[in-house]
């Protein structure tokens, strides 16, 4: 039970509504076997609606859902497979468990619903004990467990059923972010050594960025972007996904010249920086420059000439963070919040360079 054959997965069109609400809007997008998929987005973005539809738990109202060869939902058809005839395995942010049964009897509940004999379950239920740490706590109840340990049981009990596919509702969002972290590598070498294909739900852009092969990201029922993680989180396609993976700083300009990969952007102050990217953009275009906080550099005016690819900005708050001090900054009619870990303290209202690195991301305005 220590290797799965894994199986892709596609859905077409997919859409669904509640009541005037539409929750899933004409989603497409297929998963190769093996991929660890995750979905990101905030509450209400249809992602958990995604992943449900997919289990067999909600029922779109048009689209097709295959996974491997077999169409496993098709509205025009009127198919739709039960979630138990799926061959899925899925694990629930609140973990549901069966109070009364013994971490053994739980893991085994798959087992005996599958018709194994109970005395072919007690070597399997062991090996997937072993799988996630728990061979010593077969004889306990959940409510005897700390919250990782329930969570390990919710997992060897979703493997148990030898699924095609692992589907994960947030499943770590309840842990302490100790804990967190050490599930996540967990869960990540899990998958690998099983060699499955497994979609995650998250709101968590950090816990997407260390688990998935492929992000998708989600706003109002619609995939706003997908991609590896580098591309989804360095090179975000629009300001919504690069507000939502920690980009907290933009500023406005417009396209005044280019080279061979790279576009010289003029702000509204008329200074002038220069941005590596691929982006195809025409003179005079509006565009926005995203950047992290802890992406740009304070330089002291007083220095004299200013560095390269600055920009002339005043300091108008500043409020220590443990070890870093972080500076709101006036540029260009913008306020930028910039994380700095140096020594130098700047003053409020204090004259300031600002360094924009040219690897920023360039996003068009609109």
């Amino acid at each position: 039970m220590d290797t799965r054959t894994a199986t892709g997965l596609s859905f077409s069109g997919i859409e669904k509504s509640y009541g005037t609400q539409t929750v899933l809007h004409d989603i497409s997008f297929r998963i190769e076997p093996g991929t660890f998929l995750c979905l990101l987005g905030p509450s209400g973005c249809g992602k958990t609606t995604l992943l449900r539809s997919i289990a067999g738990l909600e029922e779109p109202d048009r689209g097709t859902i295959t996974i491997g060869d077999v169409t496993v939902f098709d509205a025009g058809a009127r198919k739709m497979v039960p979630a138990n005839r799926r061959g899925l395995g899925m694990v629930f942010q609140h973990y549901a468990l069966w109070p009364h049964m013994s971490v053994r009897e739980n893991i085994a509940y798959p087992l005996r619903q599958r018709g194994i004999r109970a005395g072919d379950r007690g070597g399997d239920v062991e090996r997937l004990a072993r799988l996630v740490g728990l061979e010593s706590y077969l004889e306990r109840r959940p409510n005897q467990l700390s919250g990782g340990q329930q969570q390990r049981v919710a997992l060897a009990r979703a493997l148990a059923g030898d699924p095609q596919l692992l589907l994960l509702d947030e499943p770590l969002s309840n842990l302490d972010a100790v804990l967190r972290h050490q599930l996540r590598r967990e869960l990540r070498a899990l998958h690998n050594r099983l060699g499955m294909t497994s979609i995650l739900v998250t709101h968590d852009q950090e816990e997407a960025a260390a688990l998935a092969d492929v992000i998708a990201v989600m706003q109002n029922g619609v995939i706003m972007q997908s991609g590896s993680p580098e591309d989804v989180l360095d090179r975000p396609d629009n300001r919504y996904v690069a507000e939502f993976v920690g980009y907290e700083c933009f500023l406005k300009g417009t396209v005044t010249g280019q080279s061979a990969g790279s576009v010289s952007v003029t702000l509204p102050n008329g200074a002038t920086v220069a941005v590596a990217t691929n982006l195809a953009v025409t003179q005079s275009e509006p565009v926005l420059i995203a950047a992290r906080g802890d992406q740009l550099e304070i330089f002291d005016k007083a220095g004299g000439v200013a560095p390269a690819n600055a920009v002339s900005g005043r300091i108008t708050d500043r409020a220590k963070l443990g070890s870093i001090m972080e500076y709101q900054a006036e540029v260009s009619g913008k306020t930028l919040w910039i994380r700095d870990k140096a020594d130098t303290r700047f003053r409020i209202n204090q004259d300031v360079w600002i360094r924009i690195p040219e690897n920023c991301p360039l996003l068009r305005d609109n």
